[in-house]
């Protein structure tokens, strides 16, 4: 008993500690998970037995693509596409608000969200300059269209890859699952914006006149090297599709991209270093200890028999999970969450037919429920402090939290229906 309450008092300090923002959070929770070994509260918490807690497929696939990206970054194609867009539109700043939400969800299922909103950024906050509009009419919706891209694939967010390495699903499978919810939030999410920014539609083109005139193709710094990156990147997509018939784990294929990239871009570690979000990956790493802590003292037992014994009709269960994970990863973010949620899934499993689906309820609830307050993914965080440096404001939690918490119930409705579509057929 003593030793569940030492651990679970380490748990909910770290939380504490990540919610109020008492520090960096990535230092927070590696320094928890040192701590909880350190006062020895499960004897299977040694560096010796690291794989057995540290899910190294989850990290390998993060630092694949981190690297890969990275090194794409430096070629100026991401943007060229910024650029591009704002060409297409032909000075329509309504054709360049959807442009952007649809290609920011659609990069955003393939590369990491912070990077893909990093990239457009700029030209949005130039464009909200220009033409005079509040900053959060164009970054806001932005932000939740990079998440919800990111939910439709298991590399498109964090969440996603934690729960695809724990539940064994192929890239193919997680794609045909998730895409569907995933299109339905952001088509209804698109929709909702341009009615509540309806002054779009009386910008003036020639407000946009530097944009249009920039030339893309002078973004691009490297052909050759963008040449051989694309390739590259496509053939990692491609092993992904295709990786459970290889018997390789997707972090191989990622490595091995990133390696190459390395290789043909002559570029070395310590370079490529700063574009390797070392934050990230040691986050998880804290994370994964405290969660095996809980597990051996029989806390995540526990919240499982409670769960299960509470709720025992199968959609119940599911809408459980969903909501749960939802509502909590708008405080706490989504990757805590769902690290916390894997075994109680995992114990769950078998207790019903389609039990399987527990997993899909529970990528969707996280990746939908980051979108509900600044707290609940990095990509909020990172944009809100963009505005707020560029435009000399302060946007305050609340505010985010109207708009955001709209669009999170907006995903979890459109999840709650589809895994009862699912539960019947």
């Amino acid at each position: 008993m003593l030793l569940k309450i030492i651990a679970l008092s380490i748990f909910f300090f770290t939380y504490y500690l990540i919610i109020f923002g008492k520090g960096n959070k990535a230092v927070i929770a590696f320094s928890m998970g040192l701590l909880i070994s350190l006062v020895k509260v499960s004897e299977n918490l040694r560096i010796s037995n690291a794989g057995e807690f540290i899910d190294f497929n989850t990290l390998g696939i993060l630092l694949g693509m981190m690297i890969i990206v990275g090194i794409l970054k430096t070629t100026g194609l991401f943007q060229a596409i910024a650029i591009y867009i704002v060409r297409i539109s032909k000075g329509s700043v309504v054709s360049i608000f959807v442009f952007t939400m649809l290609a920011v969800a659609i990069l955003s299922s393939f590369l990491d969200n912070v990077t893909t909103l990093i990239l457009f950024s700029p030209v949005i906050i130039y464009i909200c300059q220009e033409i005079g509009i509040k900053p959060e009419n164009f970054l806001f919706p932005m932000i939740f269209s990079a998440n919800i891209g990111g939910t439709a694939t298991m590399i498109g967010d964090p969440p996603n890859i934690l729960v695809g390495s724990a539940s064994g699903a192929s890239f193919i499978k997680f794609l045909i699952i998730m895409f569907i919810p995933s299109a339905f939030s952001l088509v209804i999410s698109i929709a909702y914006f341009l009615s509540i920014n309806r002054d779009l539609k009386s910008i003036e083109k020639k407000q946009l006149k530097t944009l249009l005139q920039a030339d893309p193709k002078k973004a691009i710094t490297d052909y050759i090297l963008l040449k051989k990156g694309i390739l590259v990147f496509g053939l990692v997509i491609l092993g992904f599709f295709i990786h459970e018939y290889l018997d390789y784990e997707a972090a191989l294929i990622a490595l091995t991209g990133g390696a190459i990239m390395l290789l043909i871009s002559k570029k070395d570690f310590d370079e490529i270093s700063g574009e390797i979000e070392w934050d990230t990956l040691f986050f998880f790493v804290g994370l994964f200890a405290i969660v095996k802590a809980l597990e051996d003292v029989h806390v995540i037992e526990d919240v499982t028999f409670l769960i299960y014994n509470l709720i025992s009709h199968p959609y119940l269960l599911l809408l459980t999970i969903l909501w749960s994970t939802g509502v909590l990863s708008s405080f706490m973010g989504a990757v805590p969450v769902v690290t916390i949620f894997i075994p109680i899934v995992k114990a769950l499993l078998g207790t019903f037919d389609n039990s399987e689906l527990l997993w899909w309820a529970l990528a969707l609830g996280a990746s939908f429920g980051g979108n509900g307050t600044i707290s609940g993914a990095a990509s909020n965080m990172v944009i809100v402090g963009m505005i707020e440096s560029n435009f000399d404001r302060k946007i305050r939690f609340i505010d985010f939290m109207k708009l955001g918490m709209k669009v999170a119930v907006l995903g979890l409705i459109i999840s709650s229906i589809y895994l009862y579509i699912l539960t019947i057929i």
